[in-house]
């Protein structure tokens, strides 16, 4: 999908969640979403130690991102 849209002259950067399923002929895609998924943003975002705002206004004014993380672990229960 990423490499069509840049032969398309529309390179995508930003956050692209894709929801799957895994079939007897392998994993297939189910839908795209311009979002991070939930729970899994809950995991994260605490390890994204870059300016969040800032790596949204480079993205929006086609900058690359500054994005650097933590190494350290995170965990999550969800209910």
């Amino acid at each position: 999908v990423l490499e069509g849209m840049i032969k398309e002259g529309r390179p995508y950067l930003g956050v692209l969640y894709a929801g799957l399923i895994l079939t007897a002929d392998g994993p297939k895609v189910i839908e795209f979403n311009a979002r991070f998924g939930d729970p899994e943003t809950q995991i994260i975002l605490p390890r994204l130690t870059s300016d969040f705002a800032q790596n949204i206004t480079d993205i929006l004014d086609g900058k690359e991102p500054n994005i650097t993380w933590t190494d350290k672990g995170v965990t999550l229960g969800v209910v």
